[in-house]
C-alpha cells in the first residue's frame, strides 16, 4: 500500500488585545513566557492533507520555518494520528528533555482527544450560556504552554478561548454579541398566606409553627416563628438535653429567626423585601398571567363578586381563555355545591 503523506506547517499569530486576561482568557497573556500552540480544527478533517498550527510562540515557528512532510503507511489518517503528529512536533519544537516527552505524550494525547468531543458536544447543545476552553494547560518548570485547538471567532479573526452552545464560537470582545438573557422567574403569589405550617425536625428534635402574615401598608410580609417544642421522640432526658442544647447553639447563628432569653425560646418576626400581589396591583395591568388569575378567583367568596370580576376581566385585560375557563368551571361547580 502506498504511503500517505501529510505536511505539517506552523503559522504565527498574534491574538487582538482583550479586556481581562482571566479565567479562560488566560490564553490570550504572554506574561511568564506564556504561549499557544494550537492544531486548526479544520486540519483534522481526513480529506485534508496539511496539519495547521497557529501559535504566538515566536521560538517554534523559527525552528518550523517551512512546512516539513511526515509520511504514514495507512490511505487515510484518522483523528488520533492527526493529533500524535501535532503532539510530537510540538513536542519535539519546546524545551522538553525526552524523558518528560515520553512519560507526557500519551497523557496529553488523550486528553486532547477528551477535549474535541466536549468541543463538539458543546456546539450542538442548547444550553444557554455555557462554555467549554478550547484548550488545556501544560507546564514544564517555569514555562506553561496552551495547548488545544484553534477555532477563530465568527466574528472576527480572533482566537477562541472557549466556544459556548448553539454553535457559538466567539472571543473574549465578541461575546456580548452572542449572549442570551434569561427572563426573570415570575415572582411567588401566595394564595393564602394566613395560614401556619407545624415544623417538626427529627435531625434536631424540635417542632415550630411557622406562619406567614401580611404587613397592612407596605404590601411586605413577615415570616414568625413560633410555639417551639422539644419533640417527643427522644424515650430519654438525656437525649433531650441533647438536642436541646444542639438547638440552642445553633440559634446562635440565626439570631435573625429567634431570640433565647433565659433559658426560654421567644419567636422574632423576620421582614423580608419581597412584596405579596394585592388584587389592586394585578387588576392594573393589562396582560395577567395563570397564576394571578387563579390568585383572584381564590378571593373571591361570593357569586356577585365573581361576576363582577369575571366581567371585569373580559373587558379591561387579556389572558389565557382556555386556563380561564377551567378556573370558571371549578368556581361556578364551587358555589352550585354551596347552594345544595
Amino acid at each position: 500500500m502506498p504511503n500517505k503523506e501529510i505536511f505539517v506547517g506552523y503559522t504565527f499569530f498574534r491574538p487582538e488585545k482583550v479586556k481581562r486576561y482571566t479565567g479562560a482568557d488566560t490564553i490570550y497573556s504572554t506574561r511568564k513566557e506564556k504561549s499557544y500552540i494550537l492544531l486548526h480544527v479544520d486540519s483534522l478533517q481526513k480529506e485534508k492533507d496539511t496539519l495547521m498550527i497557529i501559535t504566538n510562540n515566536r521560538h517554534i515557528v523559527k525552528k518550523y520555518d517551512k512546512p516539513f512532510k511526515t509520511n504514514s503507511d495507512r490511505a487515510i489518517m484518522n483523528t488520533k494520528y492527526r493529533i500524535s503528529k501535532y503532539l510530537t512536533s510540538v513536542f519535539c519544537g519546546l524545551p522538553i528533555d525526552l524523558n518528560a516527552r515520553n512519560k507526557y505524550f500519551c497523557r496529553i494525547r488523550q486528553v486532547l482527544l477528551d477535549k474535541l468531543v466536549a468541543i463538539e458536544n458543546k456546539l450542538k447543545k442548547q444550553e444557554k450560556n455555557r462554555q467549554t476552553t478550547t484548550y488545556i494547560k501544560f507546564s514544564y518548570g517555569k514555562r506553561t504552554w496552551y495547548l488545544g485547538f484553534y477555532i477563530s471567532c465568527s466574528f472576527c479573526s480572533n482566537v477562541c478561548a472557549y466556544v459556548m452552545s448553539n454553535n457559538r464560537k466567539v472571543c473574549q470582545n465578541c461575546r456580548s454579541k452572542v449572549m442570551v438573557i434569561p427572563t426573570p422567574p415570575m415572582q411567588n403569589t401566595f394564595k393564602n398566606y394566613c395560614q401556619s405550617k407545624q415544623i417538626v425536625s427529627k435531625r434536631i428534635g424540635v417542632t415550630y409553627t411557622k406562619k406567614v402574615s401580611m404587613d397592612s401598608g407596605t404590601g411586605n410580609y413577615l415570616v414568625i416563628y413560633s410555639n417551639l417544642a422539644i419533640n417527643k421522640q427522644f424515650k430519654t432526658m438525656k437525649e433531650q438535653e441533647k438536642y436541646k442544647k444542639r438547638f440552642t447553639n445553633s440559634l446562635k447563628h440565626h439570631t435573625n429567626k429567634w431570640n433565647y432569653i433565659n433559658n426560654r425560646f421567644e419567636s422574632k418576626p423576620v421582614v423580608f423585601k419581597h412584596r405579596l400581589k394585592r388584587r389592586c396591583d394585578i387588576l392594573k395591568k393589562h396582560y395577567i398571567s395563570n397564576k394571578e388569575l387563579e390568585f383572584l378567583l381564590d378571593q373571591v367568596t361570593s357569586r356577585s363578586g365573581y361576576n363582577m370580576l369575571k366581567e371585569d376581566i373580559f373587558i379591561n385585560h387579556s389572558f389565557n381563555s382556555e386556563y380561564f375557563l377551567e378556573l370558571r368551571k371549578k368556581k361556578e361547580a364551587a358555589f352550585e355545591r354551596e347552594d345544595i
